[in-house]
Order: structure tokens, then sequence, then C-alpha cells
């Protein structure tokens, strides 16, 4: 979730610097930065149990982190923080920024109301700029859906969507049961 810090604007520099030092978490697109809120209890639960499902099957040169994980992406200069990342191999670090990964292979971002758009739209669209990432994939939290966008061999990108079965990602060799990632919810579809 995010909303706009009061109009807070600065350099990229000024806002590692001021990231570095936040109580909370903002994001930093076009030279503005906002404010992450909080995300719900269906929110955290979906999110934990997708750590947890990738845990248990994630190829051993890959690594997850969860949303404390800055992601920066050089082509538009905005940071932003996923629900889940993963990079397999070697990690990349910005150079201005030590806390900042750039080369995720996949990311993982729960939907909420008020981010929706956001998600689906513009933050994917800066998504798309990262080389490395090969899939993108969108949770909702207000129904057993999940929407995964796949980059192809041409570069262009590929939209599937499930509501029922597993979730294949081929990027990372594995399925995710659709009643595994929203377990503890009242979304949790049956099988």
């Amino acid at each position: 979730m995010r909303q706009a810090a009061e109009s807070l604007r600065m350099t990229l520099a000024e806002y590692v610097e001021f990231e570095m030092g936040a109580a909370e978490k903002h994001e930093f697109i076009n030279g503005e930065v906002y404010a992450m809120a909080g995300g719900t209890a269906e929110h955290n639960a979906i999110a934990m149990n997708l750590t947890l499902g990738l845990g248990r099957r994630l190829p051993a040169h890959c690594r997850q982190y969860a949303s404390d994980q800055r992601v920066y992406i050089d082509a538009t200069q905005a940071n932003v923080y996923p629900d889940l990342t993963v990079v397999c191999g070697p990690h990349q670090w910005a150079a201005h920024d030590r806390h900042a990964l750039t080369n995720p292979k996949v990311v993982f971002e729960v939907l909420s109301p008020s981010t929706e758009g956001y998600d689906r739209g513009p933050k994917f669209d800066h998504y798309r700029r990262l080389p490395s990432l090969q899939t993108y994939v969108v949770v909702h939290q207000d129904q057993p859906l999940i929407l995964v966008h796949e980059r192809q061999a041409d570069g262009a990108w590929l939209f599937r969507d499930y509501g029922e079965g597993a979730v294949p990602l081929p990027a990372l060799s594995v399925e995710l049961p659709l009643a595994e990632i929203y377990d503890f919810t009242n979304l949790r579809p049956d099988g």
C-alpha cells in the first residue's frame, strides 16, 4: 500500500539518506516520496503463505526476501518495496545504495483496494524495465485469484490468471497451490 507523503520531493541521493533513517518505508518514484501503509490481516497472511510455500520449493541457488527489501529500477530511478522478491544467483546492488537489489528474477505484489491500480499499472511499468525480471505475480486478497506475467524470449509479456489448482512459476521451476497461498484466510479455495 502507498500514500503520498505530503508532496515530499527529493533527489535520489536525498531519498537514500532519508530512507536509512526513516521509521517507516517509503517508495521513490519520479522524485516523489510515497509512504507505505501497513497491510491488512489477509494481506499479511497471504504474504506469509507465499514466503513459506516458496521457501520449501525454491532451488538452492535462489533466495527470497520479504517486504522490507528495497528494489531499485535504474531505467526509471524508482525505489520500490515488493511484497516478496526472489533473486537467483549472485545478488546485484545499486551502486548508490547497498540496500537496494537491482536483479530480482520474480517479484510478488499482494493487491489491496487502495493499490490495485498502481500495482497492476504504473508499478508494473517500472518492474518491466528490470532486465533480470522474468515473472511478475499479482495476488488478490479479496478473491482467490493470481495473475502471472511472464517475460517471453522476444521481450513481450504473457499474462495468465489462476483461480484454482496450482500456480506454475517456470522461472523458478516451482508450482504453488492456491489453497496453500490462501491458507488461514477467508478465501481458501477448495483443493
